[in-house]
């Protein structure tokens, strides 16, 4: 193991300004991939407009470039959505072409026209035979998306495709020929399909309701009938999850899944447990950590059973079954460091190579290649080489108190050349959700405010997930309260600790976020200069009301589950009334900072609008920033380095770094 316990040295380097485009770039390094033997690597290497698909023969050391697109996020091009191995010399690979024309050929013109078309190709390990793969009655363009790999079968994969009609089919595509036959004949109301170990389809998600928001996942029984087995709300497969399917067991018909325990249960954090569809029926917990919620696991490579729970603990970690990977696991973790998360990406067949992604507070990722047999660590690559460590913030994990004795955890991130001693301004940075939570892992923002010389601090309030169910739910009915109080007792932590100047405070915040920023700059003028709120709630009982009426009636889960986290609007009218923001402008005190893409889906585009409407009203400071073509996430290049620029500005303006001498 000492060939792990040597680190590479580097000559030290002095901190920089880094251009706003750097923390903006397209990954690149991208979709890597090691075949079932060992022997090969797949991977896209890219740049902002250009991205190659390549092999590596780890064996002989030639690299071979198959495939390679151009593309711009303004005016489209072919984008190359991800890539995967079948055997070892094969490769499916997703890509989309799209093609925008803008009025005038103006980059920042309005789209006129815009074509949209994905494909789904085999192509071959040299590159020499690259062939179209869909299902036999695709519409054009839309091929069909990888349902399982079928790696017990060489020549076949499945997907899912729409047909004319709008029906979710299932089919079996040979790989070598494109030749497509049908396996199962869906409806429009199928969302997708789960498969077991042997490639079998035993599961389904459909949807009922005029909005589709009540979600039956049905078992697929031995005579082909569908049976309902249980019933969910679309933020339970998406991010407000009582249940995540994790992958199959090494037994037909049977699935891992992350479960929420029953009230009361101990310990109450999500456990890995086993559905079987064939009887319908949930097992107990086989892993599960005392204090941390499951995130994921990791299958053997010969996709014979569980071989790891992983969680959160500050950085991500994974508790493996076998003692010896245990051993090798733990050893990796030395190699890179404590601050350093790490994980499996891809595994060959007999595990005796690994693919490990590691990431850290200062780096935004690296590929490693693992030998078990010689314990020999290779770096594959960097997935964002122009952001130097030198120049970014370093993190230290902060332990606090409530004002009611909860105890609570909450990360500080110090700009780069800060001393003991040193006071550099503050930017809280509460985290959206509320049902979600930071780590000591990489944020491209919390290193975007270190590198100008901010101090940023990430509390984990209750409500956070992570850390067990009574640990999230404590947050419920606590928009505004106990949970904003959680974000300014770590404020009122740090400063007492010495760590921060109590005049030099911002507070940031994106969704959930930012309504906790629009809250603490009503609720604590004294406390915060300024706020910054990206795409955040500021009526509650209007967004309570919107999901009534998407729901289609009063009684979804989804609906149910904002009444239990946020409030009734009926019911709870005057209380959700004192904690939105919009309803607390009189007397405003700090200038704000909104920003809002348009064609955001989950909150409306005019929480914002009204917002600055009703701080206007007021005579209050406010700037709004709308992003015409953007969502709630997933930005554009373009986008982010829009609203990176606008918040550099601002706080420029309102808490200016003084630089460190």
């Amino acid at each position: 193991m000492a060939v792990l316990m040597l680190g590479a040295l580097s000559a030290p380097a002095e901190a920089q300004v880094l251009p706003v485009e750097e923390f903006a770039r397209r990954p690149a390094l991208a979709h890597v991939s090691l075949s079932p033997s060992g022997r090969y690597l797949a991977y896209v290497a890219q740049d902002d407009t250009n991205a190659t698909l390549a092999v590596r023969d780890l064996q002989t050391g030639v690299t071979s470039s198959l495939f390679g697109s151009e593309s711009s996020e303004r005016f489209g091009g072919v984008f190359i959505e991800w890539v995967d191995w079948k055997g070892d010399d094969l490769l499916i690979v997703a890509a989309t072409r799209i093609d925008l024309t803008r009025y005038r050929g103006d980059a920042d013109g309005p789209i006129r026209r815009a074509n949209f078309g994905r494909s789904l190709l085999a192509i071959s390990r040299d590159g020499g035979d690259i062939r179209p793969l869909q299902g036999p009655r695709a519409r054009p363009g839309h091929p069909g998306e990888l349902l399982d790999m079928l790696h017990g079968d060489p020549a076949h994969i499945l997907i899912t495709h729409r047909d004319a009609r709008g029906a979710l089919d299932v089919a079996r595509v040979n790989v070598e020929t494109g030749e497509a036959e049908l396996v199962i004949e869906g409806d429009s109301r199928v969302l997708s399909y789960l498969t077991d170990v042997d490639g079998a389809v035993v599961g389904r998600l459909v949807y009922r309701g005029i909005r589709g928001r009540i979600l039956i996942m049905q078992a697929r029984a031995a005579d082909g009938e569908w049976i309902e087995t249980f019933r969910l709300h679309r933020d339970e497969v998406r991010d407000l999850p009582r249940f995540r399917f994790l992958g199959p067991t090494d037994q037909p018909s049977q699935v891992y899944v992350a479960m929420r325990p029953d009230a009361g249960e101990q310990p109450d954090t999500y456990g890995v447990h086993v559905f079987d569809f064939a009887t319908r029926t949930m097992g107990p917990a086989i892993w599960r950590h005392g204090t941390y919620d499951v995130a994921n696991i990791v299958l053997f490579g010969d996709a014979s059973g569980l071989a790891a729970g992983c969680y959160w603990v500050d950085v991500y970690r994974c508790d493996f079954v076998d003692p010896a990977q245990a051993r090798v696991m733990t050893a990796i973790s030395r190699y890179f460091g404590p601050e350093f998360s790490t994980s499996i990406v891809s595994q060959s067949q007999l595990d005796d190579k690994w693919l490990i992604w590691a990431k850290s507070p200062t780096n935004a990722g690296q590929y490693h290649l693992f030998d078990l047999k010689t314990l020999q660590m290779e770096l594959v690559g960097s997935v964002f080489p122009g952001l130097p460590e030198a120049s970014l913030g370093r993190m230290r994990r902060i332990d606090y108190t409530a004002d009611d004795g909860q105890a609570l955890v909450a990360y500080l991130t110090r700009p780069p050349g800060a001393e003991d001693g040193d006071r550099p301004p503050l930017i809280v940075m509460p985290h959206g959700g509320p049902e979600s939570s930071d780590h000591m892992a990489w944020d491209t923002w919390v290193q975007f405010f270190a590198n100008r010389g901010y101090q940023v601090l990430q509390p984990n309030f209750r409500g956070s997930s992570g850390r067990g169910r009574t640990f999230a739910e404590a947050g419920y009915r606590q928009w505004g309260g106990l949970m904003q109080n959680d974000v300014t007792d770590a404020v009122e932590y740090v400063v007492a600790e010495g760590l921060v100047d109590p005049e030099q405070i911002c507070v940031v915040g994106a969704s959930y976020g930012g309504y906790a920023a629009l809250m603490g700059a009503a609720r604590q003028p004294d406390l915060y200069r300024c706020a910054i709120s990206v795409a955040g709630p500021s009526d509650l009982i209007d967004m309570l009301n919107r999901e009534r009426r998407e729901a289609g009636s009063d009684g979804t889960d989804r609906y149910e589950y904002w009444v239990s986290s946020i409030g009734d609007p009926r019911e709870d009218r005057d209380a959700l009334r004192a904690v939105s923001p919009v309803q607390l402008t009189e007397g405003w005190r700090i200038p704000v900072l909104l920003i809002h893409g348009e064609q955001d889906d989950v909150v409306p585009v005019d929480q914002s609008r009204d917002m600055e409407r009703a701080l206007r009203r007021a005579g209050a400071d406010v700037e709004l920033l709308l992003l015409e073509e953007a969502g709630h996430a997933d930005w554009q290049r373009r986008e982010e380095i829009t609203v990176m620029k606008a918040m550099e500005a601002f706080l420029a303006k309102h808490l200016p770094v003084t630089p460190l001498q």
